[in-house]
Order: C-alpha cells, then sequence, then structure tokens
C-alpha cells in the first residue's frame, strides 16, 4: 500500500511539474510573439501590422482552452494578486505539491498512527493546504489593511476634486502618494486610464481586486455620478463618513462578541492540547485506542466534529456589520 502511495505521488508530482511547465512555455512562445509583432508593427505599415495581430487569436493550444474552459489557473492567479505579494499559480502549485510529498513522509514516520497509510494520506492532505491557508491569510490581511486606508482615500479625493482637479487626476495623485495596498491598487486604475481604457472599465477591474462592499459602493457612486451628475467630492466624503461609522459599530460588535470568540478559541485547542498532553504522558494509551477499530472511529468522528465545531462557531461569532 505504502508502494501505491508513493507511485501516486510521484505520478501526480510529475504531472504538475509538466503542466506548470507546460504553461510556462506557451507563456515565454506568446512574449516572443508579441515582442515580434510590436518589431513588426514598428517597421511596417500601420495596416499590415493590425492584420498580423490578428491572426494569432484563432490559434490556441489546447491545453490553454482545457484551463480557459475550467478558469482553475484564472481564479487562482486573481487570488494571490489580491494577497499584495508577486506569487504565481505555478509556484504556489509546486509548493503545494512538495508540501504534500515532506507531509506524507513525516505521516509515515508518527508514533501515534497505527496505519501508516493514514497518516501519510493526512500529512499528504494537511501539506498540500498549508500554502492555500497561508495565501489566505495573506489575502486577508491585505484586504483588511486597504480596507482600513480605503476612508482616508475617499477624504482626499474629495479634497482634491474640491481644489479643482479632474477625477482622473485626483486618482494620480492618490495613487503616487498613498502606501500600499491601496497605492498599488489605485496605480493600476490609473495606468488602465492612460493607456485608453474607460473609466467604468478600470473602476470594475478594482472592484474586481479588492471584492469589498466599502468599493462597490465607490464605483457605484462614481459611475452614478457620471451619467446624472452631481457634486462628487460630497458624495465621496459623505461616503468615506459612512465607512467610519460602520468601523466604530463594528469596533463595538467585535469588542461585544469577544466572550463567545475566547470560548470558541479554548472549545478549539482544548482537545489538541489534551491529546498532546496524553502522548507525551501516556502514549500507550492513544496507540490502544488507535489500534482499536471503534478507538479509530471514536477518533474519525471527533476530528470531523471539530472541524464542523469551528465552522459553527465562527459562523455564530462573525457578525456581519
Amino acid at each position: 500500500m505504502i508502494i501505491v502511495l508513493v507511485v501516486f505521488l510521484l505520478v501526480f508530482l510529475a504531472a504538475v511539474l509538466s503542466l506548470t511547465f507546460g504553461l510556462s512555455y506557451i507563456k515565454l512562445r506568446q512574449r516572443k510573439h508579441i515582442r515580434s509583432l510590436l518589431k513588426t508593427a514598428e517597421a511596417a505599415p500601420q495596416e499590415t501590422a493590425s492584420v498580423e495581430l490578428l491572426l494569432p487569436a484563432d490559434e490556441e493550444d489546447r491545453l490553454k482552452k482545457l484551463l480557459k474552459r475550467f478558469r482553475l489557473i484564472e481564479r487562482l492567479d486573481l487570488y494571490l494578486e489580491q494577497t499584495g505579494k508577486n506569487w504565481s499559480s505555478s509556484n504556489i502549485i509546486m509548493l503545494s505539491v512538495g508540501a504534500a510529498v515532506a507531509g506524507s513522509l513525516i505521516g509515515l514516520k508518527l508514533p501515534l498512527v497505527h496505519d501508516p497509510e493514514v497518516g501519510a494520506s493526512f500529512g499528504a492532505l494537511f501539506g498540500a493546504s498549508l500554502p492555500f491557508l497561508i495565501v489566505r491569510r495573506q489575502r486577508a490581511k491585505n484586504l483588511a489593511a486597504f480596507e482600513k486606508q480605503f476612508p482616508e482615500a475617499l477624504d482626499f479625493l474629495a479634497r482634491s476634486m474640491r481644489a479643482g482637479h479632474a477625477f482622473s487626476i485626483a486618482l494620480d495623485m492618490l495613487s503616487q502618494d498613498a502606501p500600499d495596498p491601496l497605492g498599488s491598487a489605485f496605480r493600476r486604475v490609473s495606468n488602465d486610464m492612460q493607456l485608453g481604457s474607460s473609466l467604468e472599465a478600470s473602476l470594475k477591474r478594482l472592484s474586481t481586486l479588492m471584492p469589498l462592499v466599502d468599493v462597490r459602493f465607490f464605483v457605484s457612486s462614481v459611475l452614478l455620478q457620471q451619467e446624472t451628475g452631481g457634486n462628487l467630492g460630497e458624495i465621496l466624503s459623505k461616503l468615506a463618513y459612512v465607512i467610519r461609522e460602520r468601523f466604530r459599530v463594528k469596533g463595538e460588535v467585535k469588542a461585544a462578541s469577544a466572550h463567545g470568540r475566547i470560548t470558541g478559541l479554548v472549545l478549539l485547542l482544548m482537545p489538541v492540547a489534551v491529546t498532546g498532553l496524553l502522548m507525551l504522558i501516556s502514549p500507550q494509551y492513544l496507540t490502544q485506542l488507535w489500534a482499536d477499530p471503534g478507538g479509530r472511529l471514536m477518533v474519525y468522528f471527533a476530528i470531523a466534529g471539530q472541524i464542523v465545531g469551528y465552522f459553527v462557531i465562527k459562523k455564530i461569532v462573525n457578525i456581519k456589520v
């Protein structure tokens, strides 16, 4: 059984590496092709260059079509982009595979687990999910930092427009003066507009990059003002006030639910702490429990109960404001 598991991991690793190198090779060919088209466009008339730019649109790799159909790489790239780090999907996938192999090897050596196959499976699952958990935490941290900086950005835009600057000029000034992650996000909006993209498309890209309620309110307010008119500076000032009031109410709710969050944390960590103490004090007790089929079933139900309890407690204490 161990040999089958090792062979499966090796085959899975080879498939992921092949997919990663294949995507890298496709991107490299596309970059070379674009560079050659740009050189041709500089030396040839505009009509010839426009015809050549349209030709590669019909030629797509089968692997690229398959990935576009499931949109997994696209979603992962967007998720990584929301972290604010220069992480690529291929690196995260390779890191996940390497952590899964390392976790399976560590799981084989666990003294608590009676069946090496089960230990290897749990170790591989934990190792494979660890990089994605780190990405998820970094994404939440980046979005929280952006949300905290957002009211000041709205006030900056409102003051700039009251001073007589256009909205596009105010966005460019904000992108240059604001710290990251807010500065980098608005820098993309300013760069898109300077490259010829419309205001609506640039702001929708911002709402996709920063999927926050406040950003959607901001995008809707700006686009509605572009259609109907009005004092945009006053609208942004009131929106900043509403966001700050929501932060204040959120802080009060967080303080009121602190007891429930601490209780949930204690209930989640207590079984883990007790298990660790038993492994140090009386390891044969847990070994006998795992060797018995009924005890093994109890362990499975306990782990499942811990996971379900974590999500239930998180749902209770996470009050939306």
